[in-house]
């Protein structure tokens, strides 16, 4: 499967010359409901749910990527207004969730009498794929990271490298307003 990673110039030069792409928090991403996509209406599914963001958000990360690179929003918001560099990936299918976008909060996941126990693993990926239907423009699909198994650096960042993994560098897209060229 073919997947895009839209970045500055700068970071795609640093992610080429290390071989390896920045593996993001959940408090990194753009969107502050990231896992929140369930109707939390009653107090003890907010809590569960907040609770549950917290303990995820520090044991799993994201590398987020696109199924497309031709969108101009998509260049606008991560290309660095068109003069970043799109990475393109051959992805093994079987570690990419896509996302699903939704017009409104998903319901009954949990119900009102629910304990922390009833966060299932099931449930846990609907929360990790599914965003705001206003998000849709980006058809993202995401590799979930178990911070165990990335590259730590000394300032705290995660990373997992190109051909160790589950993608491989296979083309590189320079935006309209790149300064660079291919060579």
């Amino acid at each position: 499967m073919k997947l895009y990673y839209l970045t500055s110039e700068k970071w795609a030069k640093t992610a080429l010359l290390n071989q390896r792409l920045k593996v993001s928090t959940i408090d990194d991403l753009n969107d502050p409901f990231e896992l929140l996509s369930a109707d939390i209406g009653e107090p003890n599914i907010r809590r569960i749910l907040k609770y549950t963001q917290k303990e995820v958000s520090n044991k799993f990360g994201l590398i987020c990527m696109s199924s497309t690179w031709q969108s101009p929003v998509m260049w606008a918001h991560y290309g660095d207004k068109h003069s970043g560099i799109c990475l393109g990936f051959d992805v093994d299918e079987q570690a990419v969730h896509k996302v699903s976008y939704q017009a409104s909060r998903l319901k009954n996941l949990l119900n009102k009498e629910s304990k922390l126990n009833d966060v299932k693993q099931e449930l846990l990926l609907t929360l990790f794929t599914t965003k705001s239907v206003e998000w849709s423009y980006e058809k993202e699909c995401r590799i979930i990271v178990p911070f165990s198994q990335a590259e730590l650096d000394s300032e705290g960042k995660h990373f997992l490298y190109f051909k160790k993994n589950v993608f491989q560098l296979s083309e590189i897209i320079l935006g309209y307003r790149c300064k660079l060229d291919l060579k």
